[in-house]
């Protein structure tokens, strides 16, 4: 299993580093400006793709999470807190953990379209609370500033591409383990998983902190990405968007939160070029969302599948044992084979069997 973790970690390194190197190298300025909001766009559909993806959940409040990060960056700003951009931005991540705990309590006991009316209720709240309040310095024209070692697009680029990967990366590891596991058991069946022993709460409530904490991030470094910040970078338009491209593109696999962050991006600058209304964006994602609901296949999981067909097969190696070297069978003699005593099963909260 770690293998196959450190296999996956690997490949998403090498991935990120060829495209990033290709990027900087021979991409004009302009185009690798979107690309960086390619990758902050990316991080915030990983973020949604922990929720939606792996844990089965609807959430339609992310970029309210991302818009906590962004404006703790830009208090921590201008109050000149010790440790520049980058020790904000973890920051902001962790100061949006205790709203998605807040969210999450509710998915304790809702789910499905209950749970959506929740979380969106929480994105018109937050919209309509930072439509009053103006971003960190703006009226003072102080804007958030870029470490002095990152302060090129190209090197904020890279920063950005950095971080995306060290996400990608630890998502890749902690679904590999038995919080990730538990992840996917609620995504299947709640009550299944919890009849194997596994604490749905903790579950639920995990995926919603880590989820925020991923989100904030995305918002941080929006922050440095642009300086200074509107209450339209986070509205409720924009979270509805970013659930229907990751439910789309399958954001709970790094290549589909690509995939979601260049749709995002890239759409509506050709939308621009052809002189078209923005709001057809809007439309395709939905169509691209409901014909992924419909076939049950996401465009990552298409990309996936159309690979493991072009792809050779590695041989798989043939047994090693032939049937002579096997262990001779081993005959019981009368008596008990097998005795439990004392056994006790829980369902959760629910007794099966006591002391038997």
């Amino acid at each position: 299993m770690m293998h196959a973790s450190l296999r996956s970690a690997l490949t998403i390194a090498a991935s990120l580093a060829v495209a990033g190197g290709a990027i900087v190298g021979l991409l004009p300025p302009y185009w690798v400006f979107l690309a960086t909001a390619v990758l902050i766009t990316a991080v915030a559909l990983l973020s949604l793709g922990l929720v939606t993806g792996r844990t089965g959940m609807i959430a339609l409040c992310q970029m309210s999470f991302a818009g906590v990060g962004a404006w703790t960056v830009g208090y921590l700003n201008i109050w000149d807190a010790p440790g520049g951009l980058v020790v904000w931005i973890v920051i902001g991540g962790l100061a949006a953990v205790p709203l998605g705990v807040a969210i999450g309590l509710p998915a304790l006991r809702l789910r499905g379209i209950n749970l959506a009316i929740v979380t969106l209720s929480f994105a018109v709240a937050f919209d309509t609370i930072l439509a009053t309040i103006t971003y960190p310095g703006q009226t003072a024209f102080v804007s958030v500033p870029r470490p002095r070692i990152v302060d090129s697009d190209e090197g904020y680029f890279v920063f950005v591409l950095i971080i995306y990967a060290l996400i990608a990366i630890s998502l890749a590891f902690v679904t590999r383990t038995r919080l990730g596991a538990s992840w996917l058991a609620v995504r299947h069946s709640e009550r299944a998983a919890a009849a194997h022993g596994v604490s749905v709460p903790m579950a639920k409530l995990s995926a919603f902190a880590i989820s925020a904490f991923i989100a904030g991030i995305s918002g941080g470094m929006l922050a440095g990405y642009l300086g200074t910040l509107v209450s339209e970078n986070f509205s409720m338009m924009q979270s509805l968007s970013l659930f229907a491209v990751a439910t789309m593109a399958g954001a709970h696999f790094a290549e589909g939160a690509i995939i979601g962050g260049i749709l995002i991006v890239m759409f509506p600058e050709l939308l621009r070029r052809l002189d078209l209304p923005q709001d057809i964006g809007n439309v395709i994602f939905a169509l691209g969302a409901t014909q992924a609901l419909s076939t049950g296949e996401t465009m990552a999981e298409t990309f996936r599948r159309l690979a493991r067909k072009l792809l050779p097969v590695r041989p798989v190696a043939a047994a090693a044992a032939s049937r002579e070297h096997l262990p001779a069978p081993v005959t019981l003699g009368a008596g008990t084979a097998l005795a439990i005593e004392g056994l006790t099963v829980r369902y959760g909260s629910v007794v099966a069997l006591e002391n038997v």
